[in-house]
Formats: C-alpha cells, structure tokens, sequence
C-alpha cells in the first residue's frame, strides 16, 4: 500500500474549477462529500472558502450550470461553510471505479486540486489513467508508504504546501506572507508561526540526516503523470525566517 498526494489540474467546466480559477486567491477545501439519490451522478459536498473575495466565489458556486443549489452553512471568521449539490468532481467517479480510498480535505486552489489516495501501485495508476482520458493533468507531490510522514503536523504540511504552490518560496517570491495567510483563512502571525515551526522542524531533520529529501519529481512509476508539480518544501538558508519578514 503506499500514500500518494496528487496535484490535479481540473478541467474547465467544473464548478470547482471554475470558481476557484475565478477567484485565484480563494481556496476551497472538500471537507465530505456524499452522493445524492437521483438519476444524475450528483454528490452533496461541504465545502469551506478561505481567503479573499468569499461573496464572489459563494455566488460563482450558485450561478454554475453543474450545481443544482447552495446552503450557506456557517459564516465565521475569514471561512465561510457551503453545502453544494451538483455534478460530482471528477476524481470522485474515477476513484470509485478502480476502488481508491481518497482522504478528506481535498483542497482547490487556482483550478488545482489536492488529493491524497492509498492503496495499491496498481490502483493509483489506473485511477492516473481515468482522471488523463476525461481531460485532468495529473502530477505526484509525495509518495510514502503506509504510515505518513510525522515530520510535520498536518497543518504544517498543509501550510507548507500551499507556501510552495503559490511562490512563497521562489526567488524572488511571487507571494507574500500576507497573500498566503488571507489565501489559507488565517492571521498573518499564525501563518508566520506555522511555517517558521514547520521549517524548524525540516531543518533539524535534514541536519540529523534522517531524509528522505529527494525531490517528488524524481519518483518513479507515474507515466500518466503530464507535469510534476512541486510537492514537499525545498528550503532555502539564505531565506529570512518567516517571523522577522516584512513581507507588505
């Protein structure tokens, strides 16, 4: 069994890549999705909105053509809760057709969906194969074994991946710390914590020598992949810590 995150490029036509791409700096996390009774493959998903411009994208989700109504669960803090029925996402079908556990949050951001699945080689590059014929450009961010890696709390992780995605890491940066903390729904301040705590905690890693470090591009075995996205965070020591930088 092995534990694969995926980075997915949605197709256009989708509600959750539509809105998300409409509102670049909002981010969707799929906490549970269920399906509804009734001839069309339609599923009912509790989805939370982070970020900015959340009235934009809650009315984009309602207007689609793929979504057949809206609930606002709760509305606190910076994270709006949505109830949706609609047309189901497209890595629903395809991991029920070969069989694919995929663990909650998926999270969207940009028209790019994060997805973790476990299970056996065989299955995830069947489930590659559906998500390329019906149009998805599929990557691998991180491949383990059965237990994840602890070296990060899943906040961290989540954090860290989203810092990588959006540029907080690049030279020069193409996010500031500002940016990624209104685009994950958080205070500026926990934000630089977190990635401060995580980066510690790859760093003392990396010293002990305990890896591994090799980057996700280099696995093997994903020839349905069209792109490798950048998965786990590459640290660089010239970069100021996350807690001293003026990033306005």
């Amino acid at each position: 069994m092995s534990r694969t995150v995926l980075r997915l490029d949605l197709p256009a036509g989708s509600w959750l890549a539509d809105a998300s791409r409409g509102v670049p700096a909002a981010t969707l996390r799929i906490a549970e999705t269920i399906a509804v009774d009734g001839d069309a493959p339609e599923t009912a998903a509790t989805v939370r909105v982070a970020g900015t411009d959340r009235d934009r994208v809650e009315n984009m989700v309602r207007g689609h053509e793929r979504v057949a109504r809206v609930t606002a669960v709760e509305r606190r803090g910076d994270v709006r809760t949505l109830r949706v029925v609609g047309r189901a996402p497209v890595y629903l079908p395809a991991a029920r057709a070969v069989g694919l556990p995929i663990e909650s949050t998926v999270e969207v951001a940009d028209g790019r969906a994060t997805v973790t699945v476990v299970g056996d080689r065989d299955r995830i590059e069947a489930f590659g194969r559906r998500l390329a014929d019906d149009g998805v450009t599929v990557g691998v961010a991180a491949t383990g074994g059965d237990e994840p890696d602890r070296t990060l709390t899943e906040a961290q992780r989540d954090l860290v991946f989203a810092a990588v995605e959006r540029g907080y890491y690049d030279t020069p940066r193409r996010c500031t710390l500002t940016e990624l903390a209104e685009a994950n729904g958080i205070a500026k301040s926990t934000c630089s914590e977190t990635l401060h705590r995580a980066e510690g905690r790859v760093m003392r890693r990396f010293v002990d020598g305990e890896g591994p470090f090799d980057s996700p591009s280099d696995a093997e075995g994903w020839p349905t992949a069209k792109r490798a996205p950048p998965g786990a965070a590459s640290l660089e020591a010239d970069e100021p810590d996350a807690d001293k930088l003026d990033a306005d």
